[in-house]
């Protein structure tokens, strides 16, 4: 299987994101190992937009208590901001075959 179809792991659906999309960024959850290079590719090639710039940054796992004793850590995860060439928009829910 091709790299390109394992970076974008899924759309990132908050306040935040949905107040970004009017100015044209995207926010996505990625691979933790992908470059900023790659997830560019990754959505001009699914997606059908010129990508400007590729802002990435880590999210720290957190902790939370399961049951009395057990504590369960969440994976660490890696989230990339994609500015759009004029503001275009993304309809993140199909993809460009």
């Amino acid at each position: 299987m091709n790299r390109l179809h394992q970076i974008l792991v899924k759309p990132l659906e908050t306040e935040k994101a949905f107040g970004g999309q009017k100015t044209g960024k995207f926010i996505f959850q990625v691979k933790n190992d992908a470059t900023k290079k790659e997830i560019g590719v990754a959505v001009e090639k699914y997606y059908g937009v010129k990508v400007k710039s590729v802002r990435t940054s880590k999210i720290q796992p957190k902790t939370r208590k399961a049951g009395r004793r057990e504590i369960q850590k969440r994976s660490p995860a890696k989230k990339a901001i994609i500015t759009t060439v004029g503001a275009k928009p993304i309809d993140v829910n199909k993809v460009r075959t």
